[in-house]
């Protein structure tokens, strides 16, 4: 089976990458929302908005928490991936049987 570790690693970086890019993106919207203050006043009716958006954030935000999680491990796991692979091909030729040097034919002496 042909690995190709170049591409692994890439794909590794990416991973990794695209979980700092989505917390910074998912930061960024977080605070734009946060700019446009207190929108909900001061009657019942805005309490209640007030207290469904509160949940609904924090939702959002453990959710978007654990998909960038998911995205690093993933990013993590395929580099070590590679190097199992790696570490396994130089397993699979010190496992290969030991010839003795002294039967194998000389040609052209």
């Amino acid at each position: 089976m042909h690995i190709d570790h170049a591409e692994l690693e890439d794909a590794s970086r990416r991973f990794v990458d695209e979980d700092g890019d989505l917390a910074s993106a998912i930061n960024y919207l977080f605070g734009k929302i946060d700019d446009l203050g207190d929108v909900y006043g001061d009657d019942d009716a805005g309490q209640e908005a007030r207290q469904g958006f509160a949940r609904a954030r924090r939702h959002l935000a453990e959710y978007s928490g654990a998909l960038c999680g998911a995205y690093g491990t993933v990013g993590v796991n395929l580099a070590l991936m590679s190097g199992d692979v790696r570490a396994a091909d130089w397993n699979g030729i010190a496992a290969l049987p030991v010839v003795d040097l002294a039967s194998v034919p000389r040609f052209g002496s």
